[in-house]
């Protein structure tokens, strides 16, 4: 059940000018190792800690405007109970708007919004987890929130769909006119999803459209070198049954000229832009022509409180501008369960195996992790 709070500040003015505000969130975290071993080199020491698994924490609240219609607003911020590994906490800093929703017509919002693969999909990676060895990290890199405004539709006989636009200047206010000065990643944003469930079948589409998102480099005769921006594109489908204790999930999805679900190819990025050097990238990471292909298999079944769960992932060897990369491929298997104390509150217990190619001549990379973990949503 959700709770109410009634703010203090408002306790001295007339009862018809309260607003209700309900507070939410999920705390969550574990305990977590890993390790990882090069081809030909040791085995690094164990990593472990206190790992959080996404907690957050949430305001929102609706006013009745009449006939149908009312005005809606949220404000979600993460919380790290353990290691941060680099991400801070912000106020507002996850799905935060203010909009308007009708029974008939839809939701219309405002704000720091979730594109359509972070908002309405995600199944087939029904795990807890801070290291990516312990979850399908890789597959759902491309969860995003955007500053734009979105359009969400009412359901009509299971089908529903939401589109999302961020104006490059939300991405980046510089220069407008140099277009090189944007920098790469800081162009307009579309995103548009497509939702589908029936009887506990279910099926999900979701598209982004990034401008500005890449950089090709050629180097002709005379050693001169030439770059062109790039668009990118991310689609991924996912499908599966979750009903009468059994779930199954699939996804797939290919991606272009965005970030790469292989690390070698993410370095060589980064050696390609200490080389040529590039005056337009400022503070955004370079990401160079590229194109990958990935999918996720999850099956789990519910006995009583326990849901034993296993994933498998595979990513094949990619492309990297228009040429395919040898031993760039990666393949995950995750093992786990969760325990149900409640309704509200469960504990988790998981292992996963990640083996990555690290380009032609370069080895593989093998990490092993295991957590277990405790969650808790109000």
């Amino acid at each position: 059940m959700k709770k109410t709070l009634i703010a203090l500040a408002l306790t001295t003015l007339p009862v018809a000018a309260m607003a209700e505000v309900v507070l939410y969130g999920q705390m969550k975290a574990g305990y977590e190792v890993n390790s990882s071993k090069v081809t030909g080199d040791d085995r690094s020491p164990y990593l472990n800690g206190i790992a959080d698994y996404g907690s957050r924490i949430g305001f929102k609240g609706s006013e009745d405007l009449g006939n149908g219609l009312k005005a809606i607003w949220q404000v979600e911020s993460r919380i790290h109970l353990g290691h941060s590994n680099g991400g801070s906490d912000g106020w507002a800093d996850r799905d935060s708007f203010i909009g308007l929703q009708h029974d008939q017509f839809g939701t219309v919002r405002a704000g720091r919004i979730s594109n359509a693969i972070n908002a309405n999909m995600d199944v087939v990676d029904a795990w807890e987890y801070s290291s990516e060895t312990l979850g399908l990290g890789k597959f759902t890199r491309t969860d995003a929130r955007y500053v734009g405004v979105a359009y969400d539709s009412p359901e009509w006989a299971g089908f529903n769909f939401n589109v999302l636009y961020s104006p490059r200047d939300n991405v980046n206010g510089l220069d407008r006119e140099g277009e090189y000065n944007r920098g790469i990643g800081a162009g307009d944003k579309y995103s548009v999803g497509l939702n589908y469930h029936n009887s506990g079948f279910y099926a999900k589409y979701g598209f982004d459209y990034l401008k500005n998102s890449a950089i090709k480099y050629d180097v002709n005769n005379l050693g001169v070198v030439t770059k062109d921006h790039k668009d990118g594109q991310v689609h991924r489908v996912e499908g599966g049954y979750d009903a009468n204790n059994l779930f199954v999930g699939v996804g797939y999805q290919y991606t272009k000229n965005t970030s790469s679900y292989n690390r070698a190819a993410n370095d060589y990025a980064g050696a390609v832009l200490n080389h040529f050097g590039d005056a337009g990238v400022g503070d955004h990471s370079l990401t160079l022509d590229n194109q990958g292909q990935e999918a996720a298999l999850t099956v789990g079944y519910h006995f009583g409180n326990i849901f034993p769960k296993i994933s498998y992932a595979h990513g094949w060897d990619v492309k990297i501008e228009g040429t395919k990369e040898k031993n760039t491929k990666y393949d995950q298997v995750v093992l786990g369960a969760d325990y149900d104390f409640s309704k509200r509150t469960t504990a988790n217990v998981q292992a996963g195996w990640l083996r990555e190619g690290l380009g032609e001549d370069n080895g593989k990379i093998k990490t092993t992790a295991f957590g277990v973990g405790l969650k808790h949503t109000f």
